[in-house]
């Protein structure tokens, strides 16, 4: 009963408020994450759309998603063998949005599915990722580990933007990747500050990896220290909010162009 009352009371002030609006495609594009770590992502609309909604749980699924005045219809559409694949069935996750801004977003699951993919929680509150911003996070140190289906890396980087990475290259064709080696850079201002960013838009204080296997994908792990803790990740498939940092440390400081070959080794922390 008091849940109940909260949830009538936070919505009357919702509506009272004139907060309460209609599902704008424009205002609504973009990532949004609850402080549980809940997700909405939303990038395109209509049947040949794909989004993404996980849950506290670290549940993620892609999804159509259509859009009906104040409901977000998150729609998997499938075909089975038991109609020979000619009948089409749709599951709908249904979030009726109750109060939305560039960068606040509540939510209600109206549908069995979503009330059941989100715990029958009465309400889902969520901010855009822009906004979630964390300046109090001070960096000391990184080390990123990937390993099975592509080269095996191991990459470290400091506070004084010293980056050392070990790097076996696996491929039957050595012309695709590094030579196998370790290389060494001193990152310039421009990409530091962009790993700064990204570890601070990252809810990384509270951020969890999903303990999920797989023979054919490489497994990752982060070891991140900040503020004098230390933060250990691991996964093969990192959630959609770590999604930024983590294809920047792939893309940017695994070829960052001003590596080096060097004969210095280094123990990287597992």
């Amino acid at each position: 009963m008091m849940t109940k009352f909260v949830f009538t009371t936070l919505l009357t002030l919702m509506i009272s408020s004139g907060s309460v609006c209609l599902a704008q495609p424009r205002t609504l594009k973009g990532t949004w994450i609850s402080t549980e770590q809940d997700l909405i992502e939303i990038l395109t609309t209509r049947r040949d759309s794909i989004n993404f909604i996980s849950n506290k749980l670290l549940q993620e699924d892609r999804f159509h998603l259509f859009i009906f005045s104040d409901t977000l219809s998150f729609q998997d559409i499938y075909t089975s063998s038991s109609t020979q694949f000619k009948t089409e069935n749709t599951d709908r996750y249904d979030l009726k949005i109750i109060s939305c801004n560039d960068s606040i977003l509540v939510v209600s699951p109206i549908s069995d599915l979503s009330k059941k993919y989100f715990q029958k929680r009465p309400i889902i509150s969520l901010k855009n990722k822009k906004y979630i911003h964390d300046n109090t996070i001070v960096f000391e140190k990184l080390v990123y580990h990937s390993i099975f289906g592509g080269p095996t890396i191991a990459l470290q980087i400091d506070s004084s933007k010293n980056l050392f990475m070990n790097y076996i290259n696996t491929s039957s064709n050595k012309k695709y990747g590094l030579p196998t080696g370790n290389y060494s850079a001193v990152l310039d201002d421009e990409t530091y500050n962009e790993l700064i960013y990204h570890l601070q838009n990252c809810n990384i204080r509270t951020l969890k990896f999903r303990d999920s296997k797989g023979a054919d994908s490489p497994v990752i792990s982060l070891i991140i220290y900040f503020n004098g803790k230390r933060k250990y990740l691991k996964s093969i498939a990192p959630p959609r909010i770590s999604a930024d940092l983590v294809s920047f440390i792939i893309w940017r400081l695994c070829s960052y162009e001003n590596l080096k070959p060097t004969n210095d080794k280094k123990e990287i922390e597992r």
